[in-house]
């Protein structure tokens, strides 16, 4: 059994070693110290991000646009992480069985996995939505259509949008945090109750200061909301930090600044720490 803490990266980490601004003996040298300090992790959060980059460009621009993705699979051993609720809800509560259903049928982890293994085999984002062989079972087919992936996975962006321009206008008040542990296990498909919900603020705690400095943020009306749109991600990263072994790699210091006084605050690392810490 792996006894190592855990590590995550964030979505930055991952564009900034694809556009060189991290140099590539630099990145090499992280990677080797996340591998023999941590038991690597792939956030669903990071991986979503980087999908959507990959399908919002052009196929022209299809294996450019694989960078990032190599750079967050690059690390070695690694193991994927489920959407965060779930993480939080299996973690905190102990209910393993939750889980976002999938068509095929398997923990949706598992499909992250091999669609990174058939998204490197594709030459074009056409091929893989028409099908590639399947990574791990050659006789097999599969398909990855990134657009429908972006279509899904950018509603919740929006709706937090919509729900920051919500407390502007007085409409929506920020959730206490008991409240808002409600609704995650009311989302997924679990029935709510103190005990538990009490674990889970507990859990949340640098996600929840997180939201609150979005909410302050969403009273100033000089604010472009519009840009909010990726503190979605940057929230639901925290949520990974319910279980005391990660850590979180990062090149935003507003993460830490915005979970001041958090007890999960000092997992949430800054990369230019690590880099000058080797």
């Amino acid at each position: 059994m792996d006894t190592r803490p855990k590590l995550f990266i964030d979505t930055n980490v991952c564009i900034n070693v694809a556009n060189g601004t991290i140099l590539r003996d630099e990145w090499l040298e992280v990677c080797r110290h996340i591998e023999t300090r941590y038991s690597y992790q792939v956030s669903f959060i990071t991986l979503k991000e980087v999908f959507i980059k990959l399908a919002r460009g052009e196929d022209s621009y299809f294996e450019e646009n694989k960078k990032p993705l190599f750079a967050l699979c690059e690390p070695s051993p690694r193991q994927f992480l489920p959407y965060p609720p779930v993480y939080l809800l299996r973690t905190t509560l102990g209910r393993h069985s939750v889980a976002r259903s999938s068509p095929q049928g398997v923990p949706e982890e598992t499909i992250w996995e091999t669609d990174c293994k058939a998204i490197f085999s594709a030459s074009s984002k056409a091929k893989l939505k028409q099908g590639v062989p399947h990574p791990d079972k050659p006789r097999e087919i599969w398909s990855f259509d990134l657009d429908d992936f972006d279509r899904h996975e950018n509603e919740p962006q929006v709706g937090h949008v919509d729900q920051l321009q919500g407390i502007r206008n007085g409409r929506v008040k920020m959730p206490d945090p008991m409240r808002l542990a409600a609704s995650m296990m009311e989302d997924c498909g679990q029935t709510p109750d103190p005990e538990s919900c009490r674990k889970i603020t507990q859990a949340l705690d640098a996600a929840y200061k997180f939201l609150c400095g979005l909410s302050k943020l969403a009273e100033n009306k000089a604010a472009n909301l519009e840009k909010r749109k990726t503190d979605w991600g940057d929230a639901m990263q925290l949520y990974y930090l319910c279980d005391e072994s990660m850590h979180f790699l990062t090149f935003d210091e507003k993460c830490r600044n915005q979970t001041q006084g958090s007890t999960q605050q000092d997992r949430i690392l800054l990369y230019k720490d690590i880099v000058r810490s080797l």
